[in-house]
């Protein structure tokens, strides 16, 4: 189908009458809030736990991940303005979420980074592309190490961001630095490579797997093949699929319509699924990728 017929249809189905409470906006999106403090309780006692010798690195290190990958959906959603349509706590509660993920970064910042590849999701100047690649262990050492990523990339388009913002990316990027100087030489040094440094990294890995990964490849453009450039994992919508991954077993329906929290995915996912043919969509695993399709 023809990038002009793609987008009719994608138009069509958001004025679908059915679909209304789907696209429609609460105030405070409640199962998101939900995903924000379950994960923080959840990070906050399995590193209680390790401190208190209750539990093992080898239970905490993986737990801890999990919560951190969790905790970033609602700095993606925050991102999006599918938190809250109170602006100013919208960007408040996804700032609070970003300091597991990326400690010191706030949610205009990463608004910039990911409306941008939105707009460049395939191309060459896509600021994800790097989690895209062909060969897994590359893009998950990108992704573990994604906020020198994220700024290198920030950096090359620095002559071209308004100076209020590139003050704040300056004082995000002390802030950590200064965190990390700290910690490592504390006498806790350990401690925190344990029950934090190493559980954001690897929750970084999950995400960026999970969102990207498996999702993308280069070459595919979305400015081209809107419904072909993003895969799909939930071909029969499980709910524990879309569960454990919070939507993004659909992640294609967050590429089509990026406004709609991640929660309401599925009557929209199914209604892109009827009116698409199977040659259009593109299947992928969670593990096992299909590059060829």
């Amino acid at each position: 189908m023809e990038t002009k017929q793609q987008r009719a249809l994608i138009s069509g189905i958001k004025r679908d009458p059915e679909l209304t409470e789907a696209f429609a906006m609460p105030t405070l999106a409640w199962p998101t809030i939900a995903i924000l403090l379950i994960s923080f309780a959840g990070f906050g006692l399995s590193t209680y736990a390790y401190l208190m010798g209750l539990l093992s690195p080898l239970i905490t290190v993986p737990l801890s991940s999990f919560f951190v990958f969790w905790s970033f959906t609602p700095l993606h959603e925050a991102v999006h303005r599918n938190l809250s349509t109170i602006n100013w706590l919208n960007d408040a509660i996804g700032t609070f979420s970003a300091q597991l993920f990326i400690p010191g970064f706030t949610t205009a910042l990463y608004r910039y980074l990911h409306v941008t590849h939105h707009a460049r999701a395939g191309q060459d100047n896509d600021p994800d592309l790097k989690f895209t690649h062909k060969n897994l262990l590359y893009c998950w050492a990108n992704g573990a190490f994604l906020d020198l990523r994220w700024s290198w990339f920030y950096f090359t388009e620095w002559s071209e961001r308004p100076k209020g913002e590139r003050v704040r990316f300056m004082v995000s990027l002390t802030l950590y630095s200064a965190m990390l100087v700290v910690a490592f030489t504390s006498a806790y040094a350990v401690e925190f490579v344990l029950a934090f440094l190493l559980p954001m990294l690897f929750g970084r890995v999950i995400t960026v797997h999970l969102f990207a990964t498996i999702q993308h490849r280069q070459g595919h453009e979305q400015r081209v093949d809107p419904i072909g450039a993003t895969s799909v994992q939930d071909v029969h919508s499980k709910w524990w699929h879309h569960l454990f991954m919070l939507g993004q077993s659909q992640h294609l329906i967050h590429h089509l319509y990026p406004g709609v929290p991640w929660y309401k995915y599925d009557p929209i996912w199914r209604a892109v699924k009827a009116k698409t043919t199977p040659e259009m969509l593109r299947p992928s695993g969670y593990f096992v990728r299909n590059l060829n399709h």
